[in-house]
C-alpha cells in the first residue's frame, strides 16, 4: 500500500570511495585497518602497550573532551539527518541554504560548552565521536567493529570501550541507519556474550534505530523531519512490510530474531517492552506481524501488555485479525478468555468483547477496528478462516436479538428522513387526487368521467407514457442486482451470487477493457473497406447503402461484436462486394484468431478459476452472510445496539462484558489450557511487579530526575527459564 520509492543514501555511495574518510584507515570496510592489524599482534604476543598507545594518539582525536562526550541538541542533529533527503522535504533552515550539503554542525554549534546539569537531557543526545569524522553512513568505529563482528573485532570493540566508555551510546547519524547503536548489531549478529557485555558497560537499552533502512517499504517515500523530536515521522498507514522492520528497540529486534537469551538479558536491564515505536507497536504487536508463537509466549509471561493500541488503533489482537495471522489471532483469544468451570472435556469460557464485538461496550457505537470487522470485511483469503470458533458463536447471538423485530425501516439518516417525508406526502397528495376526482365524476356523470380517463388528452401524456415505461424497464433490470444481494447469506445459493459478482467486476471488466481495444481498431478499419461496397444487384443510381453491412463506424462496431460471437455469415460474403477483397478476408481471420478464439477463450478460462476459487472457498457464503449481520446491526440506533450488547453478554469478574460459551475440548485443547493458565499467572505477577517499581521510581524523582538507578536493581525474575 501506498507509494514506495527507490532511495540509495549518499552515504551509502560514498562507501564505495572511502579513501577520504580518516575513520577507514584506522578500521576500514573490508577488514583490515591499522588497528586491526595491531590488534591481532597483541594478540598473539599477549602485549598491548603499542595498541593502547595507538588508541590514546589515533583514536583520542576523534573523540570529543578526549572521550568524556559532548551534549548536542536534538535538532542539530536532525538538520544533519536532514541534509540528505531531497529539496522538498528539507527543513526550513536547510533549504534556505545556497547548498544544504555544506551544513556543518559544529560551525552551527561553536565552542561553547553546554553545562549538563542546566539542560533538559530529552533534548540533548550525548556524542562520543566527533560528527564531522563519522564513516559514510554516520557510524563510528565501534560499529565497524561490531558489523565485522569477528574474534579480532570483538575484542578490539571491548579495548575501546575500556579507554571510551562514552562510546557505547553512539549511534549512526545518515538517515539511512539513524539512531542504530552497537547493541542493536551485537542482536542482529545473535551474540548474547557480546549482549551481555554490552549491558554490563551501559548501553541505553531504550536506544530507537529510525532508519530508512530499518523502515517498512511502504512508508519510506512518506518520512519527513521534525525540529521538535528525534523519531522521523510517517504516514499511520502501512503493511509492515519491511526487509529489516523490527520494532526500533533493542528488545523488539532481539524478539523479532527469536533471540530469547538477548530478550531476557535486555528486560532485566529495566528495558520496557510497552515501549513503542514510530508505529505506535510493541514487542507483542511485532511478534504478531511476524508470526513467532513461541518468543510471543515468552514475551507475554514475562511482562508484556495485550491492551496497547498502536499508531492504527490496533491491539496484537486486532492486528492479527486484520493482517489475518490465524494462528496468532486464535491463541491471543485463549489468552484473553477466563476459564469459570470445567466437567470433563466441557469448558466453560468468558471471552472479552471490547477488543473483539463491532459494538463499543462504552457508547455503544460501532467500532470499525473491532476483530469481527476486521475479519468480516477483510479482502484476504486467509480471513475466511477466522469466520470459526468464537466469532461465529458471535454473529449467531447478534442474528438472533436483532431479527427478533423487523427492521424495514431506517431512520438514522437524512437521506432516509427525506424519502419517508416525500413518500408521506405522495400518499396524502394521491388521496387528495382521489377526492378530487370523485367530486368532478359527481359533476361530469359517470360516463363522461370514464371517457375522460380512457381518452388520451393530449401528445404530453403519451410522451408520460412512453417515459414511464422506459423507466419501469430500467427498474426491472436493475431491481434484479439488488434482489440478488438477499441471497448472500444462504448457504446453496450465496457463493454462485459471489461469483456472478466477481466474474461482472474482475474477469469480466479486464476482458472488457481489452476486448474494446481489438473491436474498436478492427471495426473502423471494416469501415473504410465497406465505404467501396457496390451491390450489383441495386439499380444504377441508387444509394447502395441500404444494403451495406457497414453504413456507418456505429454499425461497423455493431457488426464486430456480432463476428467475435461467430455470426458472420452476412458480413463474410459482403466482402466480396469491396474493392479489398483480399484485405477483409486476412482482417477476418486474423480478428477471428484474437477475439473469437484467444480472448473470449481466456474468458472462458478466467470465469472458470473465479469459479473453482470460490467454490473451494470454505467459508465464503458465511462471510456473505455475516456481512448481513453487520450491515444490518449498523441501522440500529447506539442505544439499541447496546442493549443488545448486554442481553448476549454477561459481566466478567473485572466488570468486562464477556461472550460466555461451552466449548468440546480435546487432550491437546486441556493440555494447552493448563499451559496458558500458568503462563497467565506468572504474567499477572511479573506486571504488578513492574508496575510497582515504576510508581516507586516516580513517587522518589526530584525535579523529573529519576533518583533511582534503573539498571542493576530489577529483579532476576526476569531471567527465570
Amino acid at each position: 500500500m501506498g507509494n514506495t520509492e527507490s532511495n540509495v543514501a549518499s552515504g551509502v555511495k560514498k562507501q564505495t570511495d572511502a579513501s577520504s574518510i580518516l575513520l577507514y584507515k584506522l578500521v576500514d570496510l573490508k577488514g583490515g585497518g591499522l588497528l586491526v592489524d595491531m590488534m591481532k599482534r597483541a594478540t598473539q604476543t599477549k602485549q598491548y602497550a603499542e595498541l593502547d598507545h595507538a588508541l590514546r594518539t589515533k583514536v583520542e582525536p576523534y573523540l570529543y573532551n578526549k572521550g568524556k562526550g559532548k551534549w548536542i541538541p536534538i535538532e542539530k542533529l536532525v538538520l544533519l539527518r536532514n541534509k540528505d533527503r531531497p529539496k522538498h522535504k528539507m527543513l526550513p533552515p536547510l533549504r534556505a541554504m545556497e547548498n544544504p550539503a555544506d551544513y556543518d554542525i559544529d560551525k552551527d554549534m561553536g565552542e561553547d560548552e553546554v553545562d549538563e546539569a542546566k539542560i533538559d537531557k530529552s533534548k540533548y543526545r550525548l556524542v562520543c565521536w566527533s560528527l564531522s569524522e563519522r564513516g559514510a553512513v554516520g557510524e563510528t568505529i565501534l560499529h565497524l567493529c561490531m558489523l565485522h563482528a569477528t574474534a579480532i573485532h570483538i575484542d578490539l570493540a571491548k579495548r575501546l570501550l575500556r579507554f571510551y566508555p562514552k562510546l557505547i551510546n553512539d549511534v549512526y547519524i545518515s538517515d539511512e541507519y539513524y539512531g542504530e547503536s552497537a547493541l542493536h548489531i551485537a542482536i542482529v549478529n545473535e551474540d548474547p556474550s557480546m549482549v551481555k557485555f554490552l549491558l554490563d558497560s551501559g548501553a541505553d537499552v531504550h536506544e530507537r534505530c529510525i532508519g530508512n533502512f530499518m523502515c517498512p517499504e511502504d512508508q519510506k517515500a512518506s518520512r519527513t523531519d521534525s525540529l521538535d523530536h528525534e523519531w522521523v515521522c510517517v504516514t499511520p498507514e502501512t503493511n509492515y512490510n519491511g526487509y529489516v522492520y523490527w520494532g526500533e528497540y533493542p528488545l523488539n529486534f532481539a524478539a523479532c530474531l527469536g533471540q530469547e537469551e538477548c530478550y531476557r538479558l535486555i528486560l532485566a536491564r529495566g528495558a520496557d517492552p510497552d515501549k513503542q515505536d514510530t508505529n505506535g507497536n510493541t514487542v507483542l504487536h511485532m511478534l504478531v506481524i511476524y508470526e513467532k508463537l513461541a518468543t510471543f509466549d515468552m514475551a507475554y509471561e514475562v511482562g508484556a501488555s495485550l491492551a496497547i493500541r498502536n499508531a492504527q488503533h490496533l491491539t496484537p489482537l486486532t492486528l492479527s485479525a486484520k493482517l489475518a495471522k490465524i494462528e496468532m489471532f486464535f491463541h491471543i483469544l485463549n489468552i484473553e478468555r477466563e476459564i469459570y468451570w470445567q466437567i470433563g472435556s466441557i469448558t466453560c469460557a468468558a471471552y472479552p468483547l471490547s477488543q473483539v464485538d463491532t459494538i463499543d461496550v462504552d457508547t455503544g457505537s460501532i467500532s470499525h477496528n473491532s476483530a469481527l470487522n476486521l475479519v468480516v470485511f477483510g479482502e484476504k483469503d486467509e480471513h475466511l478462516e477466522l469466520m470459526d470458533g468464537i466469532l461465529v458463536d458471535l454473529l449467531n447471538a447478534k442474528w438472533n436479538n436483532l431479527t427478533e423485530e423487523c427492521r424495514l425501516m431506517h431512520l438514522d439518516t437524512l437521506s432516509t428522513k427525506i424519502r419517508l417525508t416525500a413518500e408521506v406526502l405522495m400518499e396524502i397528495a394521491a388521496t387528495l387526487y382521489i377526492f378530487a376526482a370523485l367530486r368532478e365524476a359527481r359533476f361530469l356523470g359517470l360516463n363522461m368521467f370514464i371517457e375522460n380517463l380512457v381518452r388520451q388528452s393530449n401528445d404530453g401524456d403519451i410522451y408520460n407514457e412512453i417515459l414511464t415505461k422506459e423507466m419501469i424497464f430500467l427498474d426491472d433490470c436493475t431491481v434484479q442486482s439488488n434482489v440478488s444481494l438477499f441471497l448472500l447469506g444462504f448457504k446453496t445459493v450465496g457463493p454462485f451470487v459471489v461469483m456472478i459478482y466477481r466474474m461482472i467486476m474482475g474477469d469480466l471488466l479486464r476482458f472488457v477493457s481489452i476486448y474494446l481495444v481489438f473491436v474498436m481498431g478492427f471495426s473502423q478499419a471494416y469501415y473504410i473497406i465497406f465505404l467501396s461496397f457496390d451491390n450489383p444487384n441495386t439499380p444504377e443510381g441508387v444509394d447502395d447503402s441500404m444494403s451495406n453491412p457497414m453504413p456507418s463506424p456505429i454499425e461497423s462496431i455493431m457488426a464486430m461484436f456480432l463476428m467475435s460471437m461467430t455470426n458472420f455469415g452476412d458480413y463474410y460474403g459482403a466482402f466480396e462486394r469491396t474493392q479489398h477483397e483480399i484485405e477483409a478476408k486476412f482482417l477476418f481471420v486474423v480478428y477471428m484468431a484474437i477475439v473469437a478464439i484467444l480472448l473470449v477463450n481466456m474468458l472462458i478460462a478466467m470465469m472458470g478459476n473465479t469459479y473453482q476459487k470460490i467454490a473451494e472457498t470454505r467459508n465464503e457464503w458465511q462471510r456473505q452472510w455475516a456481512r448481513i449481520v453487520l450491515v444490518v446491526e449498523r441501522g440500529v440506533s447506539p442505544d439499541e445496539r447496546l442493549k443488545k450488547l448486554m442481553d448476549y453478554s454477561q459481566p466478567m469478574s473485572d466488570g468486562r462484558r464477556a461472550l460466555v460459551l461451552r466449548l468440546n475440548q480435546s487432550e491437546e485443547d486441556k493440555e494447552e489450557m493448563k499451559e496458558i493458565l500458568e503462563m497467565k499467572r506468572t504474567h499477572d505477577k511479573l506486571y504488578k511487579k513492574r508496575q510497582s517499581k515504576t510508581m516507586k521510581k516516580i513517587l522518589t524523582s526530584e525535579d523529573n530526575q529519576l533518583t533511582i538507578a534503573t539498571i542493576h536493581d530489577i529483579d532476576n525474575d526476569y531471567l527465570l527459564p
